[in-house]
């Protein structure tokens, strides 16, 4: 095959395989002129997402994504002539403060062309505070008040993250976000009420793969370091750390704090461990007790390396028991037993019913077998006698 057949030839399949593939979505809607785009929020709220075009509509849907979180958003926007406006109602937690939005719409106008709007972005964040933010490498710190405050945070940011990584071999493989609030009462709307009416302070909250947030209390330092244990675990979970049982995710979390927790005298269940707790006077043995177990298996059970193993091998798919045993060869129920008796208290062994010795049947049919002689004897007895009374 000659030159000039060569390109004629690649240029033929060229134009086969253009037809072949469908055309995107933005071009098939070169006839629709969008006039305005805008989008709203307030926090922990609602965020509003307004199109109009042109022409008249027949369908607009909004699409959008979180930073740091699985899958995509979606909603159907009611429509008035060519405007379209998307509410999107918000609660506390729901989108971790400090994440990117990415939105975009598909539209659908009276004459049937279709568009797909380009992505916009923006930064969700608590509005009624200034904030600030550093960043170094993979490393994003916010924060509101004192400008030199944000170098404080980040390299306790960064010696945290280091901490973990080195005791447990975490890896960080997304970017990490964490955001520093002044108090209690500030951070309340960014994170879900997890102990609902308990009337539990949480000091912080790990609320996806990328972000944490925390005030900045007496020890934020050991905090800090409980939650990025958490956000580094979520990614090598590749989702959210809930998915582990309480023991197994707390655990880890409160090792890595350094300082032991005090509550094992009275060890709850391992059903309890597993799910956590749900009364007020069971978090803190629930936390300090997981620790124990994690503890536990980190120095009686192959260090920390094995307990990474479970963590893979849980996030490949497998079950807690079935994890569990192909690492360390018991199931739950074992490790409880042995997690108890290592802290000193042993599950107290059900007693067993006392089996009667072998020979105690043959006793028993004789003693029924005499007793219903004697009773045959004695009936005959009397028959003869009542007889020989009847003759006379």
């Amino acid at each position: 095959m000659g030159e000039r057949s060569r390109v004629r030839f690649a240029l033929t399949l060229l134009a086969f395989v253009a037809v072949l593939i469908p055309v995107p979505t933005q071009a098939q809607g070169i006839g629709i002129r969008v006039i305005d785009e805008s989008y709203s929020y307030t926090f922990a709220k609602e965020a509003i997402f307004e199109i109009e075009i042109e022409s008249t509509l027949r369908e607009a849907n909004l699409f959008y994504t979180v930073e740091g979180e699985i899958g995509q958003s979606f909603r159907r926007a009611p429509i008035s002539g060519g405007r379209a406006v998307a509410t999107v109602s918000l609660v506390s937690g729901q989108i971790p403060p400090a994440s990117q939005v990415t939105y975009f719409w598909r539209l659908e106008d009276s004459q049937g062309q279709l568009l797909r709007t380009n992505e916009q972005s923006f930064r969700y964040l608590d509005q009624q505070f200034s904030w600030k933010s550093k960043t170094r490498e993979d490393v994003t710190v916010f924060w509101y008040g004192r400008d030199n405050l944000g170098n404080q945070l980040l390299e306790q940011t960064e010696k945290s993250l280091g901490e973990v990584k080195n005791l447990l071999g975490l890896t960080q493989s997304q970017p990490i976000r964490v955001v520093f609030y002044q108090s209690w009462a500030d951070m309340q709307p960014a994170v879900a009420d997890r102990w609902g009416d308990q009337q539990v302070v949480s000091l912080g909250v790990a609320m996806n793969m990328q972000t944490a947030v925390l005030f900045l209390h007496s020890s934020w330092e050991e905090t800090l370091t409980h939650e990025l244990t958490h956000v580094l675990t979520s990614q090598l979970m590749e989702g959210p750390y809930d998915r582990l049982p309480f023991w197994l995710s707390e655990g880890l979390a409160t090792y890595t704090e350094g300082s032991t927790r005090e509550g094992t005298q009275n060890p709850l269940s391992i059903g309890l461990l597993s799910s956590g707790p749900t009364r007020a006077q069971d978090i803190g043995p629930a936390y300090a007790q997981a620790q124990s177990m994690v503890t536990f298996l980190i120095q009686e059970h192959g260090g920390e390396e094995r307990i990474l193993e479970l963590l893979t091998t849980m996030g490949q798919g497998e079950t807690v028991d079935n994890a569990l045993l192909s690492v360390y060869g018991f199931d739950r129920t074992e490790l409880e037993k042995r997690w108890r008796a290592w802290v000193g208290k042993p599950i107290a062994e059900t007693p067993q019913p006392q089996t009667p010795p072998q020979d105690e049947p043959i006793r028993f049919a004789l003693a029924v077998g005499a007793f219903s002689v004697l009773c045959f004897g004695a009936s005959v007895l009397l028959l003869c006698t009542l007889k020989k009374a009847w003759r006379k």
